[in-house]
């Protein structure tokens, strides 16, 4: 009996976890046994494939647009981590490379992630490389992965490097979680925050300063600030509205020029109690994708060049920059590390040792691993950290309100007494 593709997949993906079950077998052949216990791949498959494909290309109006907006959207990190793994999957289990790439795209439930890999599927048809289609798509796949991909091409390792690049997209989406996650509620609280203080200077202040005013005695000079804030807020509030958003208008078109975001990217690693994070954050990429890149085969210059373009980071990336011109010069990697503030003197130590002892690959991957436990530890401490601050700081706000507008009321209630 002819198994379709989604059985396929399930099948390869059990063989996988009974290697990593099972250390008595090797993931291929777990793969090949998981097809063989039941049939062979058939080329109907990518018939199939092609007629669901013209089946929604065909469909209604409703489909059609609900298919546009979901063109809309990128594909998240772990559909692209998923895909690397099956694609070795298969790719280690004899399946060839086009019929691959139509298998997983049909079986993809996002749009946009299902074109791409039809398109990269046809490009191969006419003849192109796999990393040369991967690379026509650079706002999803990275510098980092694609040159991986074209060493793997050229050493016959694509299965290894295309696992290899599925764990650490997964390691990268991890981390990225967890700063995200670290920032998430301190943003509510300060929103939180925002939200109580306008209205209480809109809705409550601007009433109780009626009778305020109404009373004739001279207010305190705390109620006085309050008030006075709040009749700007309530009198001006299309000016103050105005200015906030040209404000921000013009931080968004600053940091489009080259200047502009060579001083956010500096801020985001000077930055007080997050500074430290974000720096341990780019060291880890760096780290991680200079061992990737070497581990294939791909030459240090060339891998400084991808380190640069794939980092995130203005600062990091004149600074990597800088340091392949001295490669290329025939200055050691090491020696052109140091006295830099962006790479701390364990990270240059231990560069250095992997460049004496020929293990430069090894060295990057031990220095990763390092600073991906520091930044799961850090963001851990953040998040005890600021939760009672920004807390404190939320109730110390309200308090200065709530007390300038009490006391206008308590002296009131002494002269009714």
């Amino acid at each position: 009996m002819e198994k379709n593709a989604k059985d396929f997949l399930l099948d390869a993906q059990l063989g996988a976890q009974t290697f990593s079950l099972d250390g008595s077998t090797t993931e291929k052949d777990a793969i090949v046994l998981s097809i063989e216990s039941d049939a062979v791949l058939s080329s109907s498959m990518l018939d199939q494939s092609k007629k669901k494909l013209a089946v929604r290309n065909k469909g209604g109006l409703y489909t059609r647009i609900d298919e546009w907006f979901q063109s809309l959207g990128k594909p998240s990190i772990k559909e692209k981590a998923t895909f690397f793994r099956l694609i070795s999957i298969m790719i280690n289990a004899g399946v060839p490379l086009i019929r691959s790439l139509d298998t997983i795209a049909e079986q993809t439930n996002n749009v946009r992630m299902r074109r791409m890999l039809f398109d990269v599927a046809r490009g191969i048809e006419k003849g192109s490389t796999f990393s040369a289609e991967l690379g026509h798509f650079d706002d999803f796949f990275s510098d980092s992965e694609t040159g991986m991909i074209k060493a793997a091409e050229a050493s016959g390792q694509l299965n290894v490097i295309l696992r290899d690049l599925a764990h650490d997209v997964e390691a990268q989406d991890k981390l990225h979680r967890k700063v995200r996650g670290a920032m998430m509620y301190p943003a509510f609280v300060v929103t939180v925050m925002v939200v109580v203080v306008v209205g209480m200077m809109v809705g409550v202040v601007p009433q109780l300063a009626v009778i305020f005013s109404s009373n004739g005695r001279e207010l305190p000079i705390l109620t006085r600030v309050v008030m006075s804030i709040s009749d700007f807020m309530v009198n001006n509030w299309i000016v103050a509205l105005t200015s906030i958003l040209i404000f921000f208008a013009f931080l968004g078109v600053y940091k489009r020029t080259q200047s502009g975001l060579y001083f956010f990217d500096w801020f985001k690693i000077r930055a007080p109690i997050i500074g430290p994070i974000m720096k341990k954050a780019m060291l880890a990429r760096f780290s991680r994708m200079l061992s990737n890149l070497l581990k294939s085969g791909v030459a240090i210059t060339r891998s400084l060049t991808i380190c640069a373009r794939s980092i995130g980071n203005e600062v990091y990336t004149r600074r990597i920059s800088m340091i392949g011109e001295d490669i290329a010069r025939g200055i050691p990697l090491g020696e052109s590390l140091r006295d830099t503030p962006e790479f701390p003197p364990m990270v240059v130590q231990m560069i250095s040792v992997g460049e004496e002892t020929a293990q430069l690959d090894t060295m990057c991957a031990k220095i990763a691993e390092v600073y991906e436990d520091e930044v799961d530890t850090s963001v851990s401490s953040l998040t005890k950290v600021l939760e009672p601050i920004l807390i404190v700081t939320l109730g110390l706000i309200v308090a200065v309100v709530v007390f300038a507008i009490m006391m206008p009321i308590m002296d009131l209630a002494n002269i009714a007494g």
